[in-house]
């Protein structure tokens, strides 16, 4: 009797033991499941939040390579060795799949409530297929020839302050252009010395020189500026020295539809007042604005390009510089507009700003640029990736011209 009560005992032991282990397993699982969702909602939200792409406060993955000379060169004497080819692979595929998150996290919501159209941009259908490699020798004959605000556009105070002179000459081309960006990934890259050998560069805004040189060079040929810089006090747009002595050009958009007589009598910055001031206090000065239907006549260019729907704003000053140069360049050297391995969570190189949205994207369709830039890239991945510039060929390159 006292061995079938020990046994019946063993076997409850058993069964609840059992069913404890189930009970755990089941919770295990249902957590699991918890944390994968979050983790992927975290991942598509344009947050601070920390994305799976690694970040680098201080990185430095090129010093030793470029020191007072040519980088491309550099790169070719100091080839990477297997593990560090392996990290770079696998940097390339996180930065292209965060930026594919993005535009299909923008798609999803096309048309939805959260997805907001402040400039009423129409339907406009996706690319239907992938895009070509050589799309900026197409992009000659698909958009209209760069355009600015001219004089007979409109009877305004304005447009009578317009400078006679063009922004550029037809008979002025470069060889080289280097268009750089505010990135944060700039600091350490020593890439001043290569930048400052170009034909032409290309900034943006209120972004410095001085005390920076090692890394973005000191010379200046044009400033890219939206109106929030010409118009906001803190810019000190009439007064800084920042923005003399240079060819200068604005853009400030409009609803996509709006007429140039709409627009000037409601810009989205009240502009003119600083524009005409400095056009006064610089006569000399080569300072146009953009005409606001070229700005959408880009969007529709890229959305044209994307087999995705992008966001409806207009493109960022970086697309809007490289459309500008490349008529007039053979070779158009972008620096850091795709991170290199010095990507932080800070935006730009000459403050402390920390925000993640810099570098993917929540205003401008971002993504949608830099990846139609890297399909048209013609650098290795070292040279995007590690030291920091993709190359882009202008109209008149052999790629190009052998069309």
């Amino acid at each position: 009797m006292r061995s079938v009560a020990l046994t019946v005992w063993f076997f409850l032991n058993v069964v609840l033991l059992g069913m404890c282990g189930y009970i755990y397993l089941l919770w295990l699982q249902y957590w699991r499941h918890i944390s994968v969702k979050n983790q992927q909602t975290q991942e598509l939200t344009y947050t601070q939040q920390q994305p799976y792409v690694e970040y680098y406060d201080e990185g430095d993955f090129t010093t030793a390579h470029q020191k007072n000379g040519n980088p491309l060169m550099r790169m070719s004497e100091a080839l990477l060795d297997k593990s560090e080819r392996i990290r770079l692979f696998n940097f390339k595929n996180k930065i292209i799949a965060r930026l594919r998150q993005v535009i299909m996290k923008e798609s999803s919501n096309y048309g939805s409530v959260k997805n907001e159209n402040p400039y009423n941009v129409p339907y406009r259908p996706q690319a239907p297929n992938n895009v070509k490699s050589d799309w900026p020798c197409d992009m000659a004959s698909s958009v209209e020839k760069f355009r600015t605000l001219e004089k007979n556009d409109i009877d305004h105070m304005l447009t009578k302050n317009i400078p006679d002179v063009p922004l550029f000459d037809d008979n002025e081309v470069f060889g080289t252009c280097a268009i750089i960006s505010n990135a944060a990934t700039l600091r350490n890259s020593n890439l001043g010395y290569f930048i400052d050998q170009h034909d032409l560069v290309l900034r943006f805004n209120n972004a410095p020189t001085k005390g920076y040189e090692k890394d973005v060079g000191s010379k200046t040929t044009i400033r890219i500026l939206n109106s929030q810089v010409v118009t906001k006090p803190q810019f000190q747009f009439v007064s800084s020295p920042l923005y003399k002595r240079l060819k200068l050009l604005m853009w400030d958009p409009s609803n996509y539809t709006s007429s140039i007589n709409e627009w000037i009598t409601s810009p989205e910055h009240n502009f003119i007042d600083n524009y005409i001031s400095f056009r006064k206090s610089n006569p000399r000065s080569n300072f146009h604005i953009v005409h606001p239907q070229y700005l959408w006549r880009l969007w529709d260019y890229i959305q044209d390009h994307t087999t995705a729907h992008i966001r409806r704003n207009p493109p960022s000053s970086g697309f809007l510089g490289l459309a500008m140069l490349l008529p007039r360049c053979t070779v158009v050297n972008m620096f850091e507009f795709i991170p290199s391995e010095r990507m932080t969570h800070r935006c730009h190189y000459y403050h402390e700003k920390v925000d993640v949205t810099c570098t993917f994207g929540i205003w401008h369709p971002l993504a949608a640029e830099k990846l139609l830039m890297l399909t048209a890239n013609t650098m290795p991945d070292q040279t995007v990736f590690h030291t920091g510039f993709l190359s882009i060929p202008g109209y008149k390159s052999p790629i190009c011209t052998s069309l």
